[in-house]
């Protein structure tokens, strides 16, 4: 992002957000484009920060990307180092949250199971590679991995690892719950409504039916995972993200856009933590069955490809190897999720130019990030002071890559 002034990163933001952090916090009106994770519960933080919001979406509560992902709790195994800690402070804001109430972070642990010694010794060394001693990552053996998973497939179990912080989050409920909540405090929640446009503060958005909405407010903050960009280039702002319809070459340096997120119908299946192994990862499902998914496999071929269709059919297969018990274990539902991919596969957030009002957050680590987000990200905006953990993840990082940023306004 070009940079045309001299001025220290902190004073720079501190002068960007005159116009608005000076205002008493219960006089601040905010607009949330994106009610996925990272928007409703930023949306709650505000709220009971005493700020005026109002929450947009183009369709419900969590309908987008929020609805179709394996919702994985954990911040191991990531780099560079700030990402790793970036999620660690996630881990930790979602067990901050439980403890005032919110029943939706499952922190049940996740146990990578070994079939094999080189699976084995891969685990021990991402083990190995944990820094944190709270975090409470160990090797196990195969009598732990039995005694922890008794329904397991015991003759095939070589070792493990074990990871007790981790676990997985119940989205759709945490979503629902913090709107709700944010509601029940005076905000306003604008549902089905598309944005057009983003002019002096003021965020237009139409209905299906044709109806015009406006909302004028102090700040803006998109949220609208794979719809940011678009939204933002009504301000002239190209948004480093990459497109989901991208070409294989494009998304080859961060993954895959495509998730496959497949549930079981109810079933007593017998697992009581998050499992993990080569090729399959399964944890419990709120209806009562199991969620299964592997990203390599069903990030193959793309939405309109047939062959993504066959993929929750060969992952239910080794959910049943790996679990003789489920084998009456039948799909009750299978959802295709795009994932959220920056250009560089690590988080942004950040105001979205110098002389801006307008503040947006992308990631593909939403579901982990987001109450950290929450925190943190709601204090830059009410105070104007930007939390140490998030000032790797600006946009400064993308100064040097031509065309990355705009900076002309419309």
């Amino acid at each position: 992002m070009p940079n045309d002034s001299s001025l220290p990163l902190e004073l720079d933001r501190r002068t960007r957000l005159a116009g608005h952090v000076r205002r008493k916090v219960d006089t601040l009106r905010v607009t949330v484009i994106g009610a996925g994770a990272v928007g409703a519960t930023l949306t709650a933080e505000l709220v009971r920060r005493g700020a005026s919001v109002t929450l947009i979406d183009a369709s419900e509560v969590g309908a987008g990307t929020s609805s179709a992902t394996f919702a994985w709790i954990n911040s191991h195994n990531k780099s560079p180092a700030a990402y790793g800690q970036l999620n660690l402070l996630g881990l930790e804001a979602h067990e901050r949250m439980a403890r005032r109430g919110g029943r939706w972070f499952h922190q049940i642990g996740m146990m990578q199971v070994a079939l094999s010694q080189a699976e084995a010794d891969r685990y021990a060394q991402s083990v190995a590679g944990v820094t944190w001693p709270e975090y409470g990552a160990r090797v196990i053996s195969r009598e732990e991995v039995s005694r922890l998973e008794p329904s397991i497939d015991q003759d095939s179990v070589v070792g493990g690892a074990f990871y007790p912080r981790e676990g997985w989050l119940d989205v759709e409920t945490m979503c629902i719950s913090l709107v709700q909540e944010s509601i029940e405090r005076g905000a306003r929640f604008e549902p089905f409504a598309r944005v057009d446009e983003i002019t002096n503060n003021t965020v237009r958005a139409t209905r299906p039916n044709g109806e015009v909405l406006q909302v004028q407010s102090d700040v803006v903050v998109v949220a609208a995972g794979n719809g940011t960009p678009g939204v933002l280039r009504t301000l002239g702002i190209n948004w480093p993200l990459i497109d989901p319809a991208a070409g294989e070459a494009q998304r080859a340096s961060v993954g895959s856009s495509v998730g496959v997120i497949s549930t079981t119908a109810p079933i007593n299946s017998g697992i009581t933590h998050f499992v993990r192994s080569d090729g399959i990862a399964l944890r419990p499902a709120r209806n009562g069955g199991i969620t299964f998914s592997d990203h390599p496999t069903g990030g193959k071929w793309g939405h309109d490809d047939p062959r993504t269709w066959d993929v929750p059919h060969t992952l239910l297969a080794r959910v049943k190897e790996l679990y003789p018990s489920m084998q009456d274990a039948v799909l009750g539902r299978v959802s295709l999720g795009t994932r959220v991919l920056p250009s560089d596969g690590l988080t942004v957030a950040d105001w979205v130019a110098r002389d801006s009002s307008v503040y947006a957050i992308t990631t593909h680590s939403g579901i982990t990030l987001s109450a950290h987000l929450a925190e943190s990200v709601a204090e830059e905006l009410t105070t104007g002071h930007r939390h140490e953990s998030l000032q790797p993840f600006g946009l400064d990082r993308f100064s040097e890559a031509p065309g990355v940023m705009a900076h002309t306004r419309p």
